[in-house]
């Protein structure tokens, strides 16, 4: 009876292990994807490289990523060099797709390219479009390069993201390099700052252009030099202004005051308005004097007022033959 017993245990081992050998044999194979499937994506934080690119609203140029430069990721995430990645391009053992990002689960999108043959545009939220352009991009198989543009009318705070990758072409993509891209439009137009103008009659608080050179170029196209010599005071084209921001749905800019401080350059009351210096020494609070030479916005206080005091001014710089390229300052000035 035993041994009856043992012959019946030792044959219902060999049907489990059998059968679980042929459940693990399943579970391990690699599915065989349909072209009309989207492909898993498998979650690989190191072979996704994430860029973040600000673009200026009312002065959009594309931007270049260079692939290159990610030569050492593309070897050690796919085993292959930047060119042989861009020759599997060619020959089909390479995919170039975008990727569906969820909470949950993330795929490969095999949409077919909306930009002709070379990229995708995409929507206000990052979807592929081919109607709402919002933003798109190109790869330059030549060139080696990637194309990231938005359109020229986009307004300023939109944010969108999306993501491109390279994997090699089946099984299951799981060899791949992803390209997250982060997009933002920003207000290049305004500069906002606090300082602290330090005690004592006419002190002042200098303001360095050099810091905003990028905006400066991105506006009017010149350096921080070339544009100060172009000031009027200089005989130039750009004027300053004062700003009226007491009502922020409605801010307007004052084209009818002269300059009332040192040119270019004006006295402002306590809520930011063209006043005059007088003997007195009432009526006027704070000074914005343009200093060419220092190459500096001065910020500067009147005699006699109260330390903590805290003034909110706009001063900006506009050029009077193409009223489209201008930026300002909103300045919270603080006395101690």
């Amino acid at each position: 009876m035993k041994r009856n017993l043992i012959y019946v245990l030792m044959t219902c081992f060999i049907i489990v292990f059998t059968s679980c050998e042929d459940n693990i044999e399943d579970a391990t194979s690699k599915h065989v994807y349909a072209p009309d499937e989207n492909p898993y994506l498998r979650t690989d934080p190191e072979a996704t490289i994430t860029t973040n690119l600000e673009f200026a609203a009312g002065h959009i140029e594309p931007q270049t990523i260079n692939l290159a430069d990610y030569a050492d990721k593309f070897l050690e995430k796919m085993n292959m060099s930047l060119d042989q990645v861009i020759s599997g391009l060619a020959d089909g053992s390479i995919v170039f797709y975008n990727v569906s990002v969820s909470a949950t689960w993330s795929s490969w999108d095999k949409t077919p390219m909306t930009k002709g043959t070379t990229g995708w545009y995409y929507n206000t939220a990052g979807g592929i479009s081919t109607t709402a352009q919002t933003a798109s991009i190109d790869i330059d198989k030549t060139a080696k390069t990637f194309i990231v543009n938005m359109n020229e009318n986009v307004s300023a705070g939109t944010e969108l993201y999306f993501n491109v990758g390279f994997a090699v072409a089946g099984p299951d993509y799981d060899t791949y390099l992803r390209f997250a891209f982060n997009l933002s439009v920003i207000d290049p137009t305004v500069v906002i700052t606090s300082i602290s103008i330090p005690d004592g009659d006419y002190s002042s608080f200098g303001i360095d252009f050099n810091t905003y050179a990028e905006t400066i170029n991105t506006i009017f196209g010149l350096s921080v030099e070339d544009f100060l010599n172009n000031l009027d005071a200089n005989g130039g084209t750009i004027r300053m202004y004062a700003i009226d921001i007491t009502d922020p749905d409605n801010i307007v800019w004052d084209v009818t005051s002269d300059y009332t401080a040192t040119p270019p350059g004006y006295w402002l009351d306590d809520v930011g308005a063209v006043t005059n210096w007088n003997p007195e020494l009432v009526g006027f609070n704070i000074y914005a004097e343009t200093n060419t030479v220092d190459q500096m916005l001065y910020i500067g206080r009147a005699p006699g007022l109260t330390a903590g005091s805290s003034y909110k001014i706009s001063v900006g710089y506009r050029d009077t033959t193409n009223e489209n390229n201008y930026f300002r300052f909103i300045i919270t000035a603080t006395l101690e």
